[in-house]
Parts: structure tokens; sequence; C-alpha cells
């Protein structure tokens, strides 16, 4: 059988699951490691709604940043940096060695500056006029138990 191309504009879960396993299954063989691990921390009201949180990838040595919110009206009390914090504090606790996050010029590069994240690249014009921002930050080692 002879492979062909097919462009889908709105391709199902399950075929996009494939492609992420193939992936993982490449990254595995070559690297040695699990495939990556969602970690989250969140803030919650008296309900018990979320209200805000961070959500993490742990994959390798790393910690991945993926999204970081805080709803609105609770904004400017530190909880962000308290959530970034928890997170990182429990990857470094697991043996992570350095946590990662991509942010655009409109959101969160001071925010992340302001918590110890380093620029290590950045992607200009990702949309018109509009620039993509790479971070990282060195975990402190683990403690020995």
């Amino acid at each position: 059988m002879t492979p062909t191309i097919h462009l889908d504009e709105h391709p199902s879960g399950e075929d996009l699951d494939r492609v992420a396993r193939g992936v993982r299954d490449f990254n595995r063989a070559v690297a040695g490691q699990e495939p990556p691990r969602s970690v989250g921390c969140f803030l919650r009201d008296e309900d018990g709604c979320v209200v805000g949180g961070v959500w993490g990838m742990l994959w390798g040595s790393s910690l991945r940043v993926l999204a970081l919110w805080v709803d609105e009206s609770l904004r400017g009390q530190r909880h962000g940096a308290t959530l970034l914090r928890e997170l990182e504090s429990y990857a470094a606790g697991q043996g992570y060695l350095l946590a990662h996050v991509e942010t655009l010029d409109f959101q969160a590069r001071p925010f992340y500056e302001r918590q110890g994240y380093q620029l290590f690249g950045e992607l200009e014009e990702v949309a018109p006029g509009h620039t993509l921002y790479f971070l990282r930050k060195d975990l402190p080692p683990a403690p020995p138990s």
C-alpha cells in the first residue's frame, strides 16, 4: 500500500492522539524517559470553584509551564506567583532541574522575569505585531533524603 497525504481542517482527537503517541514512543526510545505527565496547582474559592491555577507538564528533567491564570478579580494579590512557586517547588522536590515557559508580548513576560525566569529566545510576528518569548529558570536541587 502506498500512503497518501490528507489535510484535515478539523482533525479527530483520535488522529491527533495517534500522532502524539508516535512522538512520545520515539522520544522514549531515544531519551529513555517516561511519557510527559501533567501536574496542576489550583486556587479555589469558598465553594471549591477554580478561580486560578497553573498547569505544567513534567518530562525528562524539566517542568514546562503550559498555562497560568488567575481570575481578574483576584489579580495583583500575588496568587499567580504563589501558584507558580508551588508548582516549581513540587517539580524541584521530584528531582526536576529546570522550568520553562512561552509567553506572548501582551501576556506575562515581566511577571515571569520577576519570578526569576530568563529570556532565551523569541519569535517575532507569530501574529501580526506580536512576539512569542521563551523563558527558563533553573530549579533548586532537591535536598538529599
